[in-house]
């Protein structure tokens, strides 16, 4: 009996492990979302910005094949920043609303967006 309840335990144990493992999402904790005006800030680089200028915030890794990451931003929004490769420049860097709107945010105005 004693075996028993001690495989269940590590078996428990392991599960824990590998699902947390499974969280693809990366960043600091999930209060802490890309604001607007964080955004504005950022897209004063331009064509200059990279993967690395959005590292402190957490993201959702939805990309099969190509980098996509998804950020939440606060509003109706949220960011999608694609690319073959992270050590590289973005390809696309998108603020798409709810609706489905997008923007480069490297060439187009957010605020009149």
């Amino acid at each position: 009996m004693r075996s028993k309840r001690s495989l269940i335990t590590v078996l428990f144990l392991t599960l824990m492990v590998i699902f947390s493992a499974c969280d693809n999402r990366v960043g600091k904790s999930s209060d802490d979302i890309l604001t607007l005006s964080e955004l504005r800030i950022l897209t004063q680089k331009g064509e200059e910005l990279t993967w690395k200028d959005f590292n402190a915030y957490p993201f959702e890794d939805i990309g099969s094949g190509l980098y996509i990451r998804k950020y939440e931003v606060d509003g109706d929004y949220h960011l999608l920043i694609s690319g073959r490769s992270i050590s590289k420049a973005p390809d696309t860097i998108y603020l798409v609303k709810t609706n489905g709107e997008q923007i480069d945010i490297r060439y187009g105005d957010i605020d009149n967006f």
